[in-house]
């Protein structure tokens, strides 16, 4: 069979696809050691095809393995959990650079732009809150800081939007979600990077987490396909985090000011004062 008969109908999609959540469904049913080979012999296998092959979806692919191992392998040298995410996801921005260095993606795929992003800032933020604040009902976890100080609050902020956020949003939306959609289709291509998205969170071994995840790519999907910026999604991702592991287990109650104020300010906006600077615009040009 030759190589574009297996791209026309996908065929090669299947087994890097499969090996993905067949480790995931491993991790989940709690046995990481038959999952990690797995993972590394389906990294081994994307990086081979990719030499050799002219297919943009493996690079995509391979960063999902590589992430797996990365959070495995890396040894935690912090006692807070906080300062793990930092070693997690620093190491990804060395493939994340060679991939936009191969121009597997270009800058304008991968919303490397902040063109748009003041008018999707409150978007992303009432977004963010919320899908936090609905995990929290799924996971209950602590606070991820150990106090309410200036320095550790600051810390889980940058950590969640500059590391988390641009990370994983990178590889998830900007990358797997693009890809997938070119070849796929716009519906095709956003479902099944969510589901990876979802069961790549599969270390919770929650069913329900899993689902809710899921839902969760779908809404930041959505979301990059409305902006084009991959700062905005990263934003949005890292406001998630802040309200799941800090604001949430702190007050609940200050979360629905913070959903409702800025998705307050975006339907303003939006609906009411961009027609009311069209109209001025027009009225100045009829007047002109």
């Amino acid at each position: 069979m030759k190589v574009e008969d297996t791209t026309k109908y996908n065929l090669d999609l299947i087994l890097p696809v499969f090996l993905i959540f067949l480790a995931e469904l491993l991790i989940f049913l709690g046995n990481p050691s038959a999952a990690m080979p797995i993972h590394a012999l389906n990294l081994v296998f994307l990086s081979l095809s990719t030499i050799y092959l002219n297919n943009r979806v493996y690079p995509a692919l391979m960063l999902l393995p590589l992430f797996r191992l990365l959070n495995v392998a890396m040894p935690v040298f912090f006692n807070l959990t906080l300062y793990s995410y930092s070693l997690v996801y620093a190491p990804m921005f060395i493939p994340i650079y060679f991939i936009l260095k191969e121009n597997f993606l270009i800058s304008s795929e991968a919303g490397l732009t902040f063109k748009g992003f003041w008018f999707y800032l409150p978007l992303a933020i009432s977004l963010g809150f919320a899908l936090g604040w609905g995990e929290y009902f799924v996971l209950h976890p602590q606070m991820l800081t150990a106090g309410l100080d200036i320095k550790n609050v600051f810390i889980l902020i940058v950590t969640m939007i500059l590391f988390v956020g641009v990370v994983a949003e990178f590889v998830f939306r900007s990358s797997l979600q693009t890809v997938l959609q070119g070849r796929l289709g716009s519906k095709a291509g956003l479902i099944l990077s969510s589901m990876i998205f979802g069961f790549m969170h599969s270390g919770y071994h929650l069913p329900l987490e899993l689902l809710y995840v899921s839902f969760a790519g779908m809404v930041f999907g959505l979301l990059f396909l409305l902006s084009k910026s991959l700062p905005v999604i990263a934003l949005a991702h890292g406001v998630t985090n802040i309200s799941l592991f800090l604001i949430a287990p702190l007050d609940q109650g200050v979360l629905v000011y913070l959903i409702a104020l800025p998705a307050f300010f975006f339907v303003m906006y939006a609906f009411v004062l961009k027609r009311i600077l069209a109209k001025l615009k027009a009225t100045n040009r009829k007047d002109s």
